[in-house]
């Protein structure tokens, strides 16, 4: 288990993805229901979805290690749960803003011809932007429940000795 100034890779690394998921998710959404922010938020948001599923890898990564040098228990077992479906969660969100991006956005969108001419299909679009939306919701939530379950796991364990 790699440890920095003492401390568990896993902890410092979660403060991180708690922060970014939901940034990044947010940032989508706004992509997503705002046309006239699109030319700003284009490079932001992509390169927020792509940070936040490679701090959610990587913070998946140090909690398997810390999960391993931690005695079994059903609390941290459910944590560990969570933190899978939040790293399938934010990866489809990622997916989601790049295909979005490619799709609707202003500056990568009018590059590639054929993208031009995706964008006129309206309902692609719409579908584009309903997929976003509705990833983004589901990397926040699990962002939530994920951090809850770690929290109990934590807490729990803590107050029962």
């Amino acid at each position: 288990m790699l440890e920095i100034l003492g401390l568990p890779t896993h902890i410092l690394l979660l403060h991180a993805a708690v922060v970014i998921v939901p940034m990044a998710a947010v940032s989508g959404i706004v992509y997503a229901l705002r046309p006239p922010w699109r030319r700003l938020l284009e490079w932001p948001v992509m390169v927020l979805a792509v940070l936040a599923a490679g701090l959610t890898v990587f913070t998946a990564s140090a909690g398997e290690a810390l999960e391993r040098a931690l005695p079994p228990g059903p609390l941290i077992q459910a944590h560990a749960e969570q933190g899978e479906r939040l790293e399938i969660a934010v990866a489809m969100y990622t997916i989601a803003v790049v295909l979005s991006v490619a799709v609707t956005g202003p500056w990568v969108g009018s590059k590639v011809r054929l993208l031009t001419t995706l964008r006129d299909t309206r309902w692609l679009v719409l579908a584009m932007q309903v997929l976003t939306v509705l990833t983004g919701l589901v990397a926040i939530y699990q962002v939530v429940v994920t951090g809850h379950t770690g929290a109990q796991a934590v807490w729990t364990d803590w107050r029962t000795g």
